[in-house]
């Protein structure tokens, strides 16, 4: 999916003692070259200042940088923290803890994008893939496309509140200066025109007749609109190939109900996770495609945009939405899970897919207001899936804080939040932080 180059990071082996840097970084370099193949490296040695300084010069390239703080070094290494790029300090307890403490107090002081970590095995596998990982995902999502598709009278919403207090025009600037995600736009007219209406009626009845057969039941009625859900994937799958795009954004409740595009992509989206085809986005909402797209890259894990219902009165939130993913482990996952093809919304909206969702299991839940540069988190234990006609398919409750949840809600970060299987909490934090944004935990106590 999408355009991705090579990720180039840049390797600080930090000390002056020679006989422990040449040990350190012979084992360190041969761990990071093979755990990393499709990674280009390169490896520098600072002990003073001057070092630093043509580092910096030689890598201006880097997606970021990971230092080994080896011996002490006079924190020499500070301009590298200061370059405004993501970097990972990693101190040796025996040899470098002192170093480490003071130059990573000096950029938590400075609210650089640095993380930290001190340990006796820096050359961890574990620990080196973690912490790189990071950095290669931060390269894949400023590499990223994502395409937009909007109503044709685009400059109309320019001064909506799209979607729940978020004005679109500013999103898209905030999402693409900050993230560096390269954004498509494109008109439903045009969508429609060069690949909604081109797509063969015989290979969407077939694909639909497969979901119908697969689903544990279908409650859908209007076996018209499963097809017509059926064409608009094979649709997107077209235009994301020809695109080379990443990830899908449609503003699905506008188009429908003003006429502009006939289907609804609850089923179209379950597609494209199913294959791992593309990252798909409900409500053309670009502040959730950020967390989709960073999930993706970090984990291959996708998520559901969700509009999180608590009810404080049994610490309980319902995570509804019209879709969800059926393989909410991976992208292209053969663990897949039981859905239902339903009607929502009291019977107003057709072809949704309600889903039984894994229980007993921890969930994440992140959201992202770019203009206050600031990610949110929660979890919640998953305790059953809700099945009614009523409001959206999906209905996941979880257990969680609700009562923090509600003193902590960040509002520009709108009513989204997006949910994902797994603890991802400290991972998330530590993107944040490399990417310079600020982490409010909404399900903590209000200290």
């Amino acid at each position: 999916m999408g355009s991705q180059n090579k990720p180039k990071i840049g390797v600080i082996y930090a000390g002056v003692r020679e006989e422990v840097l040449k040990n350190a970084m012979d084992k360190l370099t041969e761990k990071i070259t093979r755990l990393f193949p499709d990674v280009e490296f390169s490896f520098h040695k600072v002990a003073s200042m001057s070092d630093a300084l043509e580092v910096l010069k030689q890598t201006y390239d880097v997606a970021g940088y990971i230092i080994f703080v080896l011996t002490s070094v006079f924190s020499d290494y500070m301009p590298i923290l200061r370059s405004g790029k993501p970097v990972i300090l990693i101190g040796e307890t025996y040899e470098g803890a002192g170093d480490f403490l003071l130059a990573f107090a000096k950029a938590r002081e400075e609210n650089l994008p640095v993380i930290g970590e001190v340990a006796r095995r820096i050359d961890d596998e574990n620990l080196l893939k973690r912490y790189i990982n990071y950095l290669v995902t931060i390269h894949k999502l400023r590499n990223s496309r994502l395409l937009l598709i909007v109503g044709p009278v685009v400059k109309s919403l320019a001064w909506c509140e799209f979607p729940l207090s978020v004005d679109l025009w500013a999103a898209m600037r905030n999402v693409q200066g900050l993230f560096g995600i390269d954004i498509v736009l494109m008109s439903s007219n045009e969508f429609v025109e060069k690949y909604y209406s081109k797509v063969d009626e015989n290979e969407a009845r077939r694909i639909a007749e497969k979901w119908m057969k697969e689903a544990e039941e279908v409650i859908e009625d209007n076996k018209d609109e499963i097809v017509k859900s059926a064409k608009l994937y094979i649709a997107i799958r077209n235009a994301v190939r020809d695109l080379n795009v990443d990830a899908v954004a449609i503003d699905c409740i506008v188009l429908y109900w003003n006429k502009f595009l006939d289907a609804w992509p609850c089923l179209a989206y379950m597609e494209l996770i199913k294959n791992n085809e593309a990252i798909p986005i409900c409500e053309a909402d670009i502040y959730s495609a950020v967390l989709l797209l960073i999930m993706k890259h970090l984990g291959n894990v996708p998520g559901f945009i969700n509009d999180p219902s608590p009810d404080t009165q049994t610490d309980e939130v319902v995570y509804y939405h019209c879709f969800a993913p059926i393989t909410p482990y991976g992208y292209g996952d053969i663990r897949k899970v039981p859905y239902k093809i339903t009607p929502a919304h009291s019977g107003s909206k057709r072809a949704s897919i309600y889903v039984e969702l894994p229980l007993d299991e921890t969930i994440t839940v992140a959201g992202l207001s770019p203009d206050q540069r600031t990610l949110t988190i929660h979890t919640a234990r998953t305790v059953r899936n809700e099945y009614s006609l009523r409001a959206c398919a999906v209905k996941l409750v979880g257990r969680t804080n609700t009562r923090a949840l509600i003193n902590n809600w960040v509002r520009r970060a709108g009513w989204h939040r997006v949910a994902f299987y797994g603890d991802w909490r400290e991972d998330l934090k530590n993107i944040a932080s490399l990417l310079g944004l600020k982490v409010v935990e909404e399900d903590q106590p209000t200290r």
